[in-house]
Formats: C-alpha cells, sequence, structure tokens
C-alpha cells in the first residue's frame, strides 16, 4: 500500500504505463536516455539521478518485470537507494489495493489469493525436497511483495537435476527454436536415441526445423499440445508464443497419448505458456504407465506454483519432486519430477 504522495515510477514501459493509469504519479524514471525529456502517458520522464534529486521524499515504485539472468528489482531498488532514495516498493505491493485496475498480469495475484489457497499451497510445498522448499519459500515470498533473496540458478535450464544416459528418449513441449534441444544434445555428448518436438509457432518451428538439419533421430510436430484434439487460435510472439482467443492464426492441438502412441518417453520438458496442466491431462497414460523424468515450467498461471506438483505426483506417485529458477523475479522456475 502507498502511503504517501508524490509518486514516481521507475520503469516507463509497458507496465509502468498500466501503473501510472492506477496512481497517477507526477514522474517516470527511466533508466533509457532515450527517454529523458519525453512524456509518457502525460507524465514527464527522467533520469533515476533527477527524480531522486526533485522527489528526494516522494514514493518512488518499481515499475519494470523483464527479469534476466543478471539483474532483478532489487537491484533496481539498489539503484535508487544508493542514489538517496527513502521509501521504495515494488511493483506487487500495489495488487491489495489496485488489483481490479493491475491484474491479470503473469503470475502475480492479491496477497488473498494466497490466504484463499493456503491448504492446496501446503501440500504442494511438502511434495518438495529440502532445497525444493527453500525455493518454493522464496518463490512466495516474492509474489507477497518481498523482492530480496532471490536465487538465480546458473544451471543449465530443465536438465541439472537429471542424470541422462546414452539412450534416452525425449520430448520437448514447447520447443522453440531448437535451443533445449541443443542443451539436451551436449548434455548427452549427442547419444541419445530419439527427440520427439512440438512447437505450433510457425516462425519458430521454421527455426526449429533448420537447427536439427535433418537429423532421422529427431521427430518434429508442428502442434501445439493439450487435453484434447482441437483447432484454436494461436499468438505468434516468439518465446512467448500461446493460444489465445485473439490469436491472428489457428492451430492444431494433440493430445500426447496420441502422438506418442508405441513410443517410450524416458525425458519429457513442458514450456507451453500456461497449457502445462491441459498437456499433462492429454498425456496422463503415456506419462503414468512410462515414467519419464519430467521439466515442467511453473511460472506462467498463479496456481501452478503448487498445483503442478500436485498434479504430478497424482501422475507419478513416489517421485522425487524440486525446484530450480533460472531467471531473476519468478521468471523461468521449473518443477522436476524424478520417479524413483
Amino acid at each position: 500500500m502507498i502511503h504517501s504522495s508524490p509518486i514516481v515510477c521507475f520503469g516507463a514501459g509497458n507496465l509502468g504505463r498500466r501503473i501510472a493509469l492506477a496512481v497517477h504519479p507526477v514522474l517516470f524514471c527511466d533508466n533509457n536516455s532515450a527517454l529523458w525529456g519525453t512524456v509518457c502517458e502525460g507524465v514527464p520522464v527522467e533520469s533515476p539521478a533527477t527524480a531522486v534529486q526533485r522527489y528526494r521524499h516522494a514514493t518512488f515504485v518499481v515499475t519494470i518485470w523483464h527479469p534476466s539472468r543478471t539483474e532483478g528489482m532489487m537491484d533496481r531498488v539498489n539503484q535508487l537507494r544508493t542514489l538517496g532514495a527513502s521509501n521504495i516498493v515494488p511493483f506487487p505491493a500495489l495488487f491489495a489495493d489496485y488489483g481490479d485496475r493491475l491484474l491479470p498480469h503473469g503470475f502475480w495475484e492479491r496477497p488473498s489469493y494466497y490466504v484463499e489457497h493456503d491448504e492446496e499451497i501446503r501440500r504442494g510445498r511438502a511434495l518438495l525436497d529440502g532445497e525444493g522448499r527453500e525455493e518454493f519459500d522464496r518463490q512466495m515470498r516474492l509474489r507477497l511483495g518481498d523482492v530480496s533473496g532471490q536465487v538465480i540458478n546458473s544451471g543449465v535450464q530443465y536438465f541439472p537435476p537429471f542424470s541422462l544416459g546414452r539412450n534416452e528418449v525425449f520430448v520437448d513441449c514447447g520447443a522453440f527454436d531448437g535451443d533445449t534441444i541443443a542443451q539436451f544434445r551436449r548434455a548427452t555428448d549427442d547419444h541419445f536415441d530419439q527427440i520427439i518436438a512440438f512447437e505450433p509457432d510457425p516462425v519458430n518451428f521454421a527455426a526449429l526445423k533448420s537447427a536439427i538439419n535433418g537429423d532421422p533421430r529427431i521427430t518434429l510436430h508442428p502442434y501445439a499440445t493439450g487435453s484434447r484434439r482441437e483447432t484454436v487460435r494461436f499468438t505468434m510472439d516468439g518465446t512467448s508464443s500461446r493460444i489465445s482467443s485473439v490469436g491472428t492464426c489457428e492451430v492444431q492441438i494433440v493430445t500426447l497419448d496420441e502422438a506418442l502412441r508405441g513410443i517410450a518417453p524416458t525425458c519429457m520438458k513442458f514450456d507451453i505458456e500456461g497449457s502445462e496442466p491441459d498437456t499433462l491431462q492429454g498425456g496422463w497414460q503415456t506419462i503414468a504407465r512410462r515414467r519419464p523424468k519430467m521439466a515442467v515450467c511453473i511460472y506462467h498461471c498463479p496456481d501452478h506454483l503448487w498445483s503442478i506438483p500436485l498434479l504430478l505426483n497424482e501422475l507419478l506417485p513416489n517421485s522425487r519432486f524440486t525446484l530450480r529458477t533460472y531467471y531473476a523475479d519468478g521468471y523461468e522456475c521449473v518443477c522436476y519430477c524424478i520417479p524413483n
């Protein structure tokens, strides 16, 4: 909650503009010098140093959520502190009072949302090993507005807790341009039996096809995956391509039980912009029967942090569960399920 005024928004991007319409700041500040001296949503934009000099005792709201492997919200808080700002809050602190205007937005929700889901949150957390629980707690603190203490894992996303053999059958849901396949090939020293990849974005699929260079061990499917076969609208947006009612093209959804008939996967990865639960449901029989190692992204929707581990536990009981996060501020948080 913001108790004082005036308000200065640090970050004049898309999120900053949305927040400005709700909190009516007197100034934007931004690290992009090209914006200094311009106007955004009717509000002037200056450098952070100028903003602190003019409004040292204002409430500075960090309105940037553009995570990377090197910089997060806490770095921006520290930048403002170093310049002399005394009252700094990250944007999640606004959701209790301004959630109606600012949500939905990624995995963020109001604090009351987590109170309402306390029982499921506890059950999901209880499935995790010690390291996984520590990461789960960091992610919960982040969602409640505490952006300090986040840990960016330096390992290779999707595979660190796995022991990969020389005869893996890898299924890649959300194959993008082949980046994960390249990581898998390096991790296995290019010794594997088969890769089956799904990528519905036509632009991404073309890059994926070029990247695998005709390797006969790799099968590519230009489909999305889900709980049932259907045709849906789809938004093409590079790394964030996803099913959307306002999408500009149509794609075919297939189920993994259908597409993997006769195949025995040993390792599976899911990074599909919120469609992870539907895809798990559509592959229930194959996954339960074959018991592959699983890497599933859990940062696309508010409840996925706990609901996906709970769903995986139904699919693959007697497994080890853990979490790792590979970008700042909650991005690229992955649940690993390793069957015993």
